[in-house]
């Protein structure tokens, strides 16, 4: 995270933290004079219309306050269903869920693997595959998302 996207995650977080709700992740696109800023929020109680639309208020007045920038466009969501999982706490959160892994570097010869989260020791991600298991380290993991079963 740049230095705007963390002062902005966190001001929101103590925020929404009062509702239930966290930052899970937040991408601020440097590619125009507008930026892109997406949030993505989650709760045990599910993310609402609602919810979204009080973030994405907050997050405007944040970057008003502090003048961030000019021109802006903001969007704010839930997971979804195939959720990302950004951090070892999401990987916390969802200990005994499907998990599909791409790895940055292969193990094995293969970088995609699909198992149920087992463990989760430091930075170390256990996933229970169908014959056997695999320790993965955290900082070789590329994208990881829940998967319906």
């Amino acid at each position: 995270m740049n230095d705007i996207e963390e002062k902005l995650s966190k001001a929101l977080e103590e925020v929404i933290s009062t509702k239930g709700m966290r930052v899970v992740n937040m991408n601020i696109s440097n590619s125009s004079s507008s930026p892109s800023i997406k949030i993505i929020i989650d709760s045990l109680k599910g993310i609402g219309l609602e919810d979204c639309a009080f973030t994405s208020k907050l997050a405007d007045d944040l970057i008003k306050i502090n003048d961030y920038f000019d021109d802006y466009d903001i969007e704010v969501s839930s997971p979804g269903i195939n959720r990302q999982l950004f951090s070892i706490t999401d990987f916390i959160l969802y200990k005994g869920f499907m998990v599909k892994i791409k790895l940055k570097s292969s193990m094995n010869n293969q970088k995609n693997f699909v198992g149920k989260i087992k463990n989760i020791v430091e930075e170390n991600i256990e996933v229970e595959l169908d014959d056997s298991e695999i320790i993965f380290d955290f900082k070789n993991i590329k994208k990881a998302n829940i998967q319906e079963i």
